[in-house]
């Protein structure tokens, strides 16, 4: 069994080896890989330290990667995910090149081409020109054949005659647009994407996103660092999530990313009992995925996490005679119906819903916060039916269903129950289109005179 394929809840919270014995030879392999910072408390310490080599150490070890084994199959996209500080962008270094790894290796089998984080590969004092070329050197690639590329990479980037001014003029989007345009089109075979990306303005990032597609389309390696959460679900087909240097877990991007969503709703809940007195320390580290007792998924489909001071006892999805259904007409007004058992007395409770696609991808999502629809207070002990309506405007396909409930505080919104994917449920219909929502549009032809 895969990793990420075992336990819907993760209760194991170390991640192992991600290998496919049967599936295609492997682009990237990191094995035992470790990378440790010596941190000084003053630049004198580290002369101490210099002179007096086999005394006390005047230092602190800050390991910034620690044990990260993965094999990354040639033709996929891979994802990495994790909070600032979690060790993405060094990782990406060590598998690029650009930094040396403490201990560990790393195997690279094909030409690599790596857009790292802003600042990271081009020497400011150089022109935008200058520096196309000098990175087709270094990737071993001649200036006539740079020569002849040129054109493309400055068509690409789009940057007018800013292309021949010193880098160190480029507002942060130039300088992605041109990075991005050089390392996409150096014919590599593996390509690197740090979060760089998300400096770009939408139409560019859109168009950085169709030459994804391409590199996909063509049996490319991509490796795509991000913090969103539906772009490493809908572009990447596998995922790592990595925290303070550590692998958390690898495997299907989907289940990679509930996890993440997980961690980040308990140390949100974390930090708001900080700020009321009721916790003076973080979570320690090995329970930062442990599952919260009385929340237990119903399925093997299902992925549920929260504080468990609320529960979600019932839900379904009903058709207009009131009857249970998980096969939906196109057209046809259904509802969302669930009921929420409080075991706290909460102030301000918001209960909500959502739809995506099986692969993970949000249709669309909404709540009573969202929506302006006061619910009021909440005593321990009480019991509310949340009610959503809505028209099955979506394709003729499979869908997931998550409920939630929270708690708004002054601080924060903590989540009390969320059940991600609690069913499936499919829409049928006759009407043919492109996409996924039916915007139910009225086409009308007039022929001039």
């Amino acid at each position: 069994m895969k990793a990420g394929q075992d336990d819907m809840l993760g209760e194991n919270t170390g991640a192992v080896l991600d290998k496919d014995p049967v599936g295609p030879a492997p682009a990237i392999v990191v094995r035992n890989l470790s990378k440790v910072y010596k941190i000084y408390d003053t630049p004198s310490d580290r002369l101490k330290e210099l002179l007096n080599p086999f005394k006390k150490n005047y230092h602190r070890d800050f390991w910034a990667l620690r044990d990260v084994n993965i094999e990354i199959p040639k033709g996929i996209t891979f994802g990495i995910i994790g909070q600032n500080g979690s060790g993405k962008s060094t990782l990406l270094q060590i598998i690029a090149g650009v930094l040396r790894p403490s201990s560990g290796h790393v195997e690279v089998k094909g030409r690599i081409s790596a857009l790292l984080e802003l600042g990271a590969g081009f020497n400011k004092e150089f022109t935008g020109r200058e520096n196309v070329f000098m990175q087709g050197a270094i990737m071993g690639i001649s200036r006539k054949e740079m020569e002849a590329r040129f054109e493309k990479i400055a068509d690409f980037a789009d940057i007018g005659h800013f292309i021949d001014q010193p880098v160190k003029t480029y507002s942060s989007g130039m300088y992605v647009r041109l990075a991005f345009a050089t390392a996409i089109n150096v014919d590599p075979e593996i390509l690197i994407v740090d979060e760089a990306l998300a400096v770009g303005d939408v139409m560019f990032q859109r168009r950085c996103y169709r030459r994804i597609e391409e590199f996909q389309q063509a049996g490319r390696t991509i490796i795509l660092v991000s913090q969103a959460p539906g772009i490493i679900t809908t572009v990447c087909t596998r995922a790592l999530l990595l925290d303070k240097g550590k692998m958390v877990e690898i495997g299907d991007s989907k289940r990679v990313v509930n996890l993440y969503s997980k961690m980040l709703a308990e140390r949100e809940e974390a930090y708001a009992k900080r700020l009321s007195g009721g916790q003076k320390k973080e979570p320690q580290k090995d329970e930062r995925l442990q599952s919260v007792s009385g929340l237990k998924a119903q399925s093997t489909s299902e992925f549920r996490y929260g504080s468990g001071e609320a529960e979600i006892l019932d839900y379904q999805i009903l058709d207009e005679k009131g009857e249970k259904t998980s096969v939906l007409a196109l057209g046809k007004e259904y509802t969302i119906k669930y009921v929420v058992h409080f075991k706290k007395d909460v102030q301000e409770p918001v209960l909500g819903m959502m739809v995506k696609t099986l692969k993970g991808v949000e249709v669309f999502g909404t709540n009573t916060l969202y929506e302006g629809i006061p619910v009021g207070p909440a005593g321990k002990g009480s019991r509310l039916t949340a009610e959503f309506k809505f028209l099955a405007r979506l394709h003729q396909d499979a869908y997931a269903l998550t409920v939630g409930v929270a708690e708004v505080t002054p601080s924060s919104i903590n989540a009390l129950d969320r059940r991600c994917d609690i069913s499936v449920f499919r829409v049928l219909g006759k009407r043919q289109w492109v996409g996924i929502v039916d915007m139910d549009v009225n086409i009308s032809i007039k022929v001039q005179d």
